[in-house]
């Protein structure tokens, strides 16, 4: 998760001690989602969730749309199913307030920047969405054998390239660096229509975060 979502989640519980999630900041790293993921199997988790905004590679996404995988692919084209009962409990409660989608989740190590990234992306695996962390969470859940739930945001729908001032505002931890934005767009100030573009989307993709996790949590498997 990134620190927005971390907080988002840590917001919404509500439960009795015994059921309340362990929550990991990753900073869209896959190998440190793995690893988080693992210490939580270890600690005895009933199943583990990828939760966080992701880039829309379906164009029929939008910025706040929710994608609750039925697979998260690999960046080697290995599929890690999410678990159909828990994802169903989900999707019903979600088809009530927000939009949702049962696609695919593609995992990768680097960002996927531009719209001709997400659409090559698109047409390689299928997946509605990518994101930098599901993949680390799917192999996790595959080694430890426990229940898979990827829910993800859109913040960046498929038609949009994400402005390099954007990406540089984010540290290893997911948390912001507005001085670093502030650098970039000084060195490109044409950058800043769409670094207003992409703030404005992710911020409906928290939106939607922050009206999910309350569901997500309340379904967890015993």
């Amino acid at each position: 998760m990134s620190v927005e979502a971390v907080r988002i989640a840590a917001a919404a519980i509500n439960l009795a001690e015994d059921r309340r999630p362990l929550i990991a900041a990753v900073g869209g790293d896959a190998g440190r989602a793995k690893q988080a993921a693992l210490e939580f199997a270890d600690a005895g988790v009933a199943g583990l969730v990828s939760f966080g905004i992701a880039g829309g590679l379906d164009p029929r996404l939008a910025a706040g749309d929710i994608v609750l995988a039925e697979t998260v692919w690999q960046p080697d084209g290995t599929a890690v199913p999410t678990h159909a009962v828990w994802r169903q409990s989900v999707t019903e409660i979600f088809g009530r307030t927000l939009q949702s989608f049962a696609e695919s989740i593609a995992g990768m190590d680097s960002a996927a920047v531009t719209a001709a990234d997400k659409a090559k992306l698109r047409t390689l695996t299928g997946a509605a969405a990518v994101d930098m962390e599901s993949h680390g969470v799917a192999a996790a859940a595959l080694e430890a054998g426990l229940p898979l739930l990827a829910v993800r945001a859109i913040a960046d729908p498929a038609s949009r390239s994400v402005p390099r001032a954007a990406l540089a505002g984010i540290g290893p931890d997911g948390e912001r660096k507005p001085f670093a934005v502030l650098a970039r767009l000084l060195a490109n100030p044409a950058e800043l229509p769409a670094l207003i573009r992409v703030a404005r989307d992710s911020n409906a993709a928290l939106k939607s975060l922050s009206v999910a996790a309350p569901h997500v949590l309340r379904t967890m498997p015993d």
